[in-house]
Formats: structure tokens, C-alpha cells, sequence
């Protein structure tokens, strides 16, 4: 499986690495929403990392 390296040259963030498909998805996605695919890709990742950091803070309040 081909991997592609995606970043945004402008930002001071890492770059992601995802398999060619993804990519492939997230741009057709993109398209419907009507963004571009760094923005999606910046918004997917603050979803899933807001995510799981509410699933961090349920756990210790379990604790």
C-alpha cells in the first residue's frame, strides 16, 4: 500500500502520513463539503483528539 505525506507548509505542526485512499477519500469528502482538504484534515484531527480527551477525563472521574 502507497503511503503519501500530508502537511500544511505554512503551519509548524507534523506531518501526516496516510495510504493514498484516504487520501482519496478526504478529498472527494472535502469536495462535497465544499473545503479544502487541509481543512477537513485539521478538522478531523481536532475532532478525534477533543474526543479522546473527553474519554481521558471520564476515566478519572471513574478513578
Amino acid at each position: 500500500m502507497s503511503n503519501i505525506t500530508f502537511s500544511n507548509q505554512r503551519s509548524s505542526t507534523l506531518p501526516v502520513v496516510l495510504p493514498i485512499s484516504w487520501i482519496d477519500r478526504l478529498t472527494q469528502l472535502a469536495r462535497e463539503r465544499g473545503i479544502n482538504r487541509s481543512a477537513l484534515v485539521r478538522e478531523v484531527l481536532q475532532q478525534t483528539l477533543f474526543a479522546d480527551e473527553q474519554t481521558h477525563s471520564v476515566d478519572n472521574k471513574d478513578a
